[in-house]
């Protein structure tokens, strides 16, 4: 009977102790380069998302640096390259695993499976 209640025992602290530990995942996967890039019929561009975490242990909240650079091609080669840096701010939703971006309410969906971004059309591969 002494060794039931013992495994018992043994059984409900490491259930307990497991859901303490659990790690989000996503929220681990997230941080870190993310790159995509596109043609069409008169430029060719290359994007580069950059995710850090705005403080460490648990925070929800990141730091995004979008930086863009479009050549333009065909009918339009005459137009110099156009280059761009973004700075944005997320926080994290633990209910859909998702970051909104506050300044332009854009969200950012995660493929761990496939190591990828996903912001509306765009997909990201994570270097």
């Amino acid at each position: 009977m002494k060794i039931i209640l013992i495994i018992i025992a043994l059984s409900l602290l490491l259930a307990g102790c497991n859901g303490i530990m659990k790690n989000d995942s996503v929220k681990s996967f997230i941080p870190g380069i993310y790159y995509s890039s596109w043609k069409t019929a008169f430029s060719e561009s290359n994007d580069t998302l950059r995710i850090e975490t705005m403080a460490e242990n648990g925070s929800e909240g990141y730091r995004i640096t979008r930086r863009m650079h479009v050549d333009f091609i065909n009918a339009a080669k005459n137009r110099p390259p156009e280059y761009k840096i973004e700075n944005w701010l997320g926080i994290y939703n633990s209910a859909n695993k998702t970051v909104t971006i506050n300044s332009n309410g854009r969200v950012l969906l995660f493929d761990m499976n496939k190591k990828q971004l996903i912001m509306g059309v765009i997909t990201y591969k994570k270097l």
